[in-house]
């Protein structure tokens, strides 16, 4: 099956779909176009899914209206995107877009109806769900060994580095919630198997003034839907010393033993009653490309269901509204 591909920006995951362009028979990058005026697209030029042969636009807009294009991937500044979904959802394109899908209710509202009014496919950029340490722990939670999930923890933890100045205010960026604390919202709930019923949080800046818009810490409560707890912890505050650019980490007690995703997110470490603690053997690693062309063409299921980047995004904007106003 031929895989028309457009790229849309550069911000961001973009790399999840171009570097699965060559793994796919068939598939090829047909048009990139800016994210914005100031894109240069120098990181999508140079992957390895660029050829002589793929179309340079300065706008998304010429892109949809000149090409017969399969699949839309969205990586413009995070309050852009959501704009680009709807559109390509109205021409019938699948899209991935970068996380969130958007950053306000209403453009949440819109792309879920253009979505299901056209029936085409959206996946979010959920990278971590390819992760084999999180796929291992999922399995193992899954396969009762630590019995019921009861207290879950997650923890998102990145460098500041240089941040582009999108990142200075609300409106264009959304929120630290939902752009570094979606990750592990999501994975708290995928790998526990449980739905989020309630919400409480914070959040704030006090080390990065210049970016007012920009929260560089917060706290998230969740309960969770057989009664326990969840907790996600979210920063921007990890030195630049530190072995590489975040700290991803899990931490899910049950009835019968805990899971931990530890170490940089590099083991899966169990302990469980009855039995010597010992880490989890991890499968192999997995191509977000190709997954979801394998449900596109009827041979497996994506590992994003197709309602969950809608549900998750506004998981994440109830969690953002509620660190707002207490």
């Amino acid at each position: 099956m031929a895989l028309r591909i457009g790229q849309v920006g550069s911000d961001g995951h973009q790399k999840l779909v171009l570097n699965g362009i060559p793994k796919i028979d068939g598939a090829s990058l047909i048009a990139v176009a800016k994210g914005h005026p100031e894109d240069s697209l120098s990181s999508v030029k140079n992957s390895p899914a660029f050829t002589p042969d793929t179309t340079v636009y300065e706008t998304y807009q010429e892109m949809l209206a000149q090409e017969d294009l399969d699949l839309v991937s969205t990586c413009r500044p995070f309050s852009l995107n959501a704009e680009v979904t709807v559109a390509a959802a109205e021409k019938g394109i699948h899209i991935a877009s970068e996380k969130p899908l958007a950053t306000t209710e209403a453009d949440l509202d819109a792309i879920e109806q253009a979505v299901k009014k056209n029936g085409v496919r959206l996946t979010p950029m959920f990278s971590l769900r390819l992760s084999p340490v999180f796929r291992a722990a999922k399995q193992a939670v899954a396969e009762g060994l630590i019995g019921e999930p009861i207290l879950a923890t997650g923890q998102k933890s990145y460098q500041f580095g240089n941040r582009a100045p999108h990142f200075k205010t609300r409106e264009t960026y959304g929120g630290t919630i939902p752009w570094v604390a979606i990750h592990a919202i999501d994975f708290v709930r995928w790998v526990s198997g449980l739905e989020y019923t309630q919400v409480a949080a914070l959040h704030g800046n006090l080390a990065h003034p210049d970016y007012p818009g920009c929260e560089d810490h917060g706290g998230i409560l969740f309960q969770l839907s057989n009664g326990g707890t969840a907790m996600v912890n979210l920063d921007y505050l990890r030195p630049t010393s530190a072995p590489g650019h975040g700290d991803d980490r899990l931490r899910i007690a049950g009835s019968e033993g805990v899971i931990e995703v530890c170490d940089c997110a590099t083991r899966v470490h169990l302990i469980r009653n009855g039995e010597a603690p010992r880490d989890l053997l991890l499968p192999d690693e997995m191509d977000y490309l190709v997954d979801l062309h394998a449900e596109l063409t009827g041979q497996g299921e994506h590992i994003i269901g197709p309602d969950e980047g809608i549900k998750i995004t506004r998981i994440c904007l109830k969690a953002r509204e509620a660190a707002d106003t207490g």
